[in-house]
C-alpha cells in the first residue's frame, strides 16, 4: 500500500482549511482595525480642533482673562481659509506620525490619510452683541475671583425699581413745579402792581416781602445753569484723554459667525456677576489707576463718550439724578422738612395772599433742597466718602439755611461719611440700571483699544474666534485585507471615514 498518497491528500485539505481560517482571521482583524481607525479619526479631529484653539491671544488672556483665536493671525485680514490651513496642518501630523520623519521602522496600524478638512461653523467674540464674551467673563468670575455672595450681589439690584420710579417722579415734579411757578409769576406781578397802586392811592409806601439774604430758590436756579461736573469737583484734576470711537465694535456693523454657542449663564445673577467682572478689569475714577487709552473706562462703559471728561460728566449727572429722586422721597416723607419749607414759603409769598403761589413755592423749595442735598452727596462720593441709598435724619447733610449758600458749602467740601455706599458701589447700581448688552459691547471697545495701544495694532474683537465646528474626511488604507481579497476574489479598497467635531473656549 502506498501511504505517501494519503499523507499528501490530508496536507492539502489542512492547508486549504488553514488558509480559510487565516482569511477569516485577517478579515476580522481588518474590520476591527477599521473600527479602531474610525475612533482614531475622531481623536485626531478633536486634537486638531484643540490644537487650533490652543493658539489663543496671549495678551487678551493675560489682561482680561478671555480666550479667543485671532482669525487674521496678526495681519488684520480675516479669512477662515487661513484658519482651515492651520487646522489641516495639525491634523495631517496627527494622522501620519511618520510625516517629516526618517524612521522607516515606525509602525502605524491605522494607515489614515487626510482627504480634506473644513471649518463649517465658527463663533466670534462679538456675536449676539458680545454674548460669547459675556459667557466667558461670567464663567471666569464664578470659577476664580468672585468673592461676593449671591445675596450681597442681589442687594445692589433690589432697589432698582424704587430708584427708577423716584428718578422719574423727581423729573416730572420738577417740570410741573417750573410750570406752576411760571404761571404764578404773572399773578404775582399783577398783585405787586395792585399793592403799589393801592399804597400810592393811600399816600403810603407799599410793604413788599423781604427776601432772605441768600434766597435758596435763586441760588439753586443759578447752579442749575452750570455744569454739574464743575460744581462737584471744583479744583480737582480731571483726565483730558480722548479717543476715536468710530471704529469701535459698539459703533459698527460687525462680521458675524454662523455657529451658535451654549448659553450656560443667563438671568439676573449672571448679569450681576458680569458687572463684577467689569469692575474688576476696567479702571474708573475712584480707582486711582489709569488705562492706556482712557483713565475712566468704567465711566466709558456707562456713558460711551469719546473723552474721560464727558464720560465722568455723564456718570456724575446720573448719580445726581439718582440722588435727587431718593432725596425727594425723603423730603416728601419727613415732617421736619415740610415744616421748614412751609415756613419759608409763607415768608416769601404770604404777603401776596395767594395760597396757590405759597403751595407752589413750598414744593419748589423741597425740590431745590433735594437738588442741593444731591450735589453734596455726589461731592462726598467723588471725595471717597459714602452715601446711603435711603436717607434719614442722621444722614441728611444740608440744612435749609445752608441751601442758600450751597456754592460755599460745595467749595469748602462736604463732610465725608462712612455710612452707606461708596462711589464704586453706586457704579454697581448704575450698571444695574443700564443695558447689559450695551455694557458688554463697550467693554469690548475698551479691550480692543487697549490691546491695539499695547502693540497688537491689528487686533479687532470682531475677528476673535471663540468656537469652531470642524468636519474631516480620511482614507483608511487596507492592511490585513490582502489574503481575504485573494481567496474570496473581493476587491479591498480604501475606506473613507468622515468625522465632525465642535469645540469652544
Amino acid at each position: 500500500m502506498n501511504r505517501h498518497g494519503y499523507k499528501g491528500s490530508i496536507t492539502v485539505f489542512l492547508s486549504l482549511t488553514c488558509i480559510l481560517f487565516l482569511s477569516l482571521i485577517c478579515a476580522v482583524v481588518e474590520s476591527a482595525r477599521v473600527q479602531g481607525a474610525r475612533a482614531q479619526a475622531a481623536n485626531i479631529t478633536g486634537m486638531g480642533s484643540f490644537s487650533l484653539l490652543g493658539e489663543f491671544e496671549k495678551e487678551l488672556l493675560e489682561k482680561y482673562d478671555i480666550f479667543s483665536l485671532d482669525g487674521t493671525y496678526g495681519n488684520g485680514s480675516f479669512q477662515i481659509e487661513k484658519v482651515n490651513e492651520r487646522l489641516q496642518d495639525y491634523i495631517s501630523y496627527n494622522a501620519n506620525p511618520r510625516k517629516d520623519l526618517f524612521s522607516a521602522g515606525c509602525f502605524d496600524p491605522w494607515r489614515l490619510e487626510l482627504d480634506e478638512s473644513s471649518i463649517s461653523g465658527y463663533a466670534l467674540l462679538t456675536d449676539e452683541q458680545g454674548e460669547p464674551f459675556y459667557q466667558q467673563a461670567v464663567t471666569y468670575m464664578k470659577e476664580n475671583t468672585l468673592t461676593m455672595t449671591a445675596e450681597k450681589l442681589l442687594e445692589y439690584a433690589k432697589d432698582t425699581e424704587d430708584i427708577e420710579k423716584w428718578e422719574k417722579e423727581y423729573k416730572e415734579s420738577l417740570k410741573d413745579s417750573d410750570t406752576q411757578i411760571s404761571q404764578m409769576e404773572d399773578t404775582k406781578q399783577k398783585k405787586l402792581e395792585t399793592m403799589e397802586s393801592e399804597a400810592e392811592a393811600a399816600g403810603t409806601v407799599a410793604v413788599l416781602p423781604e427776601e432772605p439774604k441768600n434766597n435758596p430758590l435763586k441760588e439753586i436756579a443759578k447752579l442749575r445753569k452750570k455744569s454739574t461736573l464743575e460744581i462737584v469737583t471744583w479744583d480737582k484734576e480731571i483726565s483730558k484723554k480722548t479717543i476715536n470711537i468710530h471704529n469701535f465694535p459698539s459703533k459698527n456693523r460687525l462680521r458675524k459667525g454662523n455657529l451658535a454657542i451654549e448659553k450656560k449663564n443667563s438671568g439676573l445673577l449672571s448679569d450681576l456677576i458680569f458687572r463684577e467682572y467689569l469692575l474688576e478689569h476696567f479702571p474708573g475714577y475712584a480707582d486711582g489707576s489709569s488705562g492706556k487709552v482712557l483713565d475712566y473706562q468704567m465711566e466709558y462703559i456707562l456713558g460711551g463718550k469719546k473723552s474721560d471728561e464727558k464720560n465722568l460728566k455723564y456718570v456724575v449727572n446720573r448719580l445726581l439724578l439718582l440722588r435727587e429722586g431718593m432725596n425727594y422721597l425723603y423730603c416728601l416723607k419727613e415732617p421736619a422738612i415740610h415744616q421748614q419749607t412751609e415756613a419759608l414759603a409763607l415768608t416769601l409769598t404770604g404777603i401776596f395772599g395767594l395760597p396757590l403761589l405759597t403751595e407752589a413755592t413750598n414744593h419748589a423749595l423741597m425740590l431745590a433742597w433735594a437738588y442741593g442735598e444731591s450735589l453734596v452727596d455726589v461731592r462726598i462720593l467723588l471725595d471717597g466718602g459714602k452715601v446711603p441709598i435711603f436717607k434719614d435724619v442722621s444722614t441728611w447733610s444740608l440744612s435749609l439755611e445752608n441751601l442758600g449758600r450751597i456754592t460755599e458749602v460745595l467749595r469748602e467740601g462736604a463732610k465725608r461719611s462712612d455710612t452707606g455706599l461708596s462711589y464704586t458701589d453706586y457704579l454697581r447700581v448704575l450698571l444695574n440700571l443700564g443695558s447689559v448688552k450695551k455694557q458688554r459691547m463697550r467693554a469690548l471697545d475698551m479691550i480692543q483699544a487697549e490691546l491695539q495701544e499695547e502693540g497688537s495694532t491689528q487686533f479687532k474683537a470682531e475677528n476673535c474666534i471663540v468656537a469652531v465646528k470642524v468636519g474631516t474626511s480620511f482614507y483608511c488604507k487596507p492592511v490585513f485585507a490582502g489574503l481575504p481579497s485573494a481567496i474570496f476574489r473581493i476587491t479591498a479598497g480604501d475606506v473613507r471615514i468622515k468625522q465632525k467635531s465642535s469645540m469652544a473656549y
